[in-house]
């Protein structure tokens, strides 16, 4: 078992997000983070840093959509795990052929799997395989939010995200975590575009409070 960074447990503000970032730095679980981007995950190894703590410092359970390989997955899961609350992440992934030059899965689906039991972490996560805006997905979850709704969302998918919170809002904790990939993504444009337009455009609304971007271009905030 790790010992989470407690710095800012509840971050509530960018300043105080950074902090966190910082300090897992400086820590000796962050060279498993760097590990992680290294064999499965796009993920930078400050924002799965920051995924870990959320899962560790969380007292509800994790939504994540679009968890790839899994390193987003372990990240969060290990969080859970070493924070000794028996809380589990619920992922939903909808499969598919991945080619990339380092990063490569002729199946995305079993490569999570594999990962997940790997990392001895198969028992706590929930995976649903499916589309997150398919009717029986969206089922699927509201299930798992019946007991104790989300206390953080996860989007890494194809940048509707706000049809994603649409769907999803209702199962979510009143001020929940709300962490997005790809709003700044130069190497995929056209994902960048709807992000961060639609991330923007809730800003403005007031509907969510912008945390900053960490990494590589992932955002960080809270729902108002």
């Amino acid at each position: 078992m790790s010992t989470p960074v407690a710095f800012n447990v509840a971050p509530s503000s960018c300043f105080e997000l950074s902090l966190v970032a910082a300090q897992y730095r400086g820590a000796a679980i962050y060279q498993s983070f760097v590990t992680l981007n290294r064999e499965i995950s796009l993920l930078h190894p400050d924002v799965l840093a920051l995924l870990y703590h959320f899962g560790a410092h969380s007292i509800s359970p994790i939504l994540e959509l679009g968890p790839f390989m899994g390193g987003s997955t372990i990240a969060i899961a290990r969080g859970c795990v070493d924070s000794g609350k028996g809380l589990k992440v619920v992922t939903v992934e909808c499969g598919g052929i991945f080619e990339h030059p380092t990063h490569a899965s002729g199946d995305i689906v079993a490569s999570l799997r594999s990962n997940l039991e790997k990392h001895g972490l198969t028992a706590q996560t929930e995976l649903i395989v499916g589309n997150s805006r398919e009717a029986a997905t969206v089922e699927q979850v509201s299930k798992f939010a019946a007991t104790k709704p989300f206390g953080c969302l996860v989007i890494d998918s194809d940048g509707k995200v706000k049809s994603d919170i649409q769907l999803y809002r209702s199962m979510l904790s009143p001020h929940a975590y709300l962490i997005v990939d790809d709003y700044y993504a130069p190497g995929n444009p056209e994902k960048e575009a709807t992000t961060r337009g639609d991330i923007d455009e809730l800003v403005q609304q007031g509907a969510i409070d912008p945390f900053g971007v960490h990494g590589w271009g992932t955002w960080f905030g809270r729902f108002l």
